[in-house]
């Protein structure tokens, strides 16, 4: 195998690691020690800003499901699976804010679930425009007309903002992962990039609109 492909796979299994590690079904990500390539050191994958309003772009040409799941991430930092395990009820309008307070997990081979944040710092809020509110309503009135035409139901306060059509479930992070990387491959942006790279680039942008470091630390 070249050097470059045993990177690759050396990454992509630390990701995975660390997201076990994040679900609380590992205490330790086991691969922190293994070998790597002297006088190399892997960094972050992070879209720059002129990248990032590229994505932004494109993202205007999906559904209004998928670009409000990835705008979300982009503008605040969120965790894919915190973004997927948001409910209607977590969303103040009038102070523009979100309550990140689970997580959904997906286990191969059992039914995705939710949980609470490992640490305290994990249960926070974040704060959103006044654009991304007007998105975040156009979307919801997408997801009551679905939910009742679908599901012959008005939607609740406790529905997922990204559900399972015809179920009470959210939809699995892996699924926003796979769209993530189509949407590059289909607007020629860079493949290394994921949905994780999103919040990194959103505290790239933060700290570039003025944003002191100590609070884009305490957002993430």
């Amino acid at each position: 195998l070249s050097e470059n492909t045993i990177e690759s796979v050396h990454a992509t299994l630390c990701s995975i690691l660390s997201d076990a590690v994040e679900g609380g079904f590992l205490t330790h990500n086991p691969a922190w020690r293994t070998y790597r390539y002297a006088g190399k050191k892997t960094e972050k994958k992070i879209a720059d800003e002129e990248t990032a309003q590229k994505i932004i772009a494109a993202l205007e040409d999906e559904s209004i499901k998928y670009e409000t799941y990835f705008k979300l991430i982009i503008a605040t930092g969120m965790r894919r699976s915190e973004c997927c395990a948001l409910q209607w009820q977590d969303i103040d309008w009038e102070q523009r804010s979100i309550h990140i307070c689970r997580s959904a997990v997906k286990i191969t081979g059992d039914e995705i679930f939710v949980k609470e944040p490992k640490t305290r710092s994990g249960d926070r809020y974040v704060y959103f425009s006044t654009q991304m509110e007007n998105l975040l309503r156009e979307y919801r009135r997408a997801c009551q007309y679905i939910t009742t035409i679908y599901d012959e139901r008005e939607l609740d306060t406790n529905d997922f903002l990204f559900r399972r059509q015809g179920t009470r479930l959210p939809m699995t992070p892996t699924t926003f992962t796979w769209r993530f990387k189509c949407i590059l491959k289909k607007n020629g942006l860079p493949q290394e990039l994921n949905v994780h790279s999103l919040r990194h680039t959103a505290a790239s942008l933060m700290i570039a609109g003025g944003t002191d470091v100590a609070t884009v630390a305490g957002i993430l």
